[in-house]
């Protein structure tokens, strides 16, 4: 491909960038789940639970994630996949994220 052919294909691969950007992420729950219940001996109470309680992060990041800012989405889902995967890591991030954002610190001497 010429230098110009690429130079023109640029601003279309761009825009596909931000949209993909702004879609919350894909994470295989129940490997992680079981992989979760597997250090526990197992259990199926410890898998449902954990199938649960990442639904539910889920559930309450979905909406609202093309509304937080692209850094801790990606800040985020890059401590969500080093877990494994975990929606409930990725909304616990986002909240102190958040919560960071909101309370900036100082340093006086």
């Amino acid at each position: 491909m010429s230098r110009a052919g690429f130079i023109s294909l640029v601003p279309f691969a761009c825009f596909g960038i931000p949209a993909q950007a702004q879609t919350i992420p894909r994470y295989d729950v129940a490997s992680y789940c079981q992989q979760v219940a597997d250090v526990s001996g197992g259990s199926a109470m410890i898998r449902n639970g954990c199938m649960d309680m990442e639904q539910q992060a889920y559930d309450v990041l979905k909406p609202v994630w093309s509304q937080l800012s692209g850094t801790s989405r990606n800040y985020c889902d890059e401590v969500a996949r080093v877990s494994g995967g975990s929606y409930s890591i990725l909304q616990g991030c986002i909240e102190m994220e958040t919560d960071a954002a909101r309370s900036p610190r100082s340093f006086e001497y």
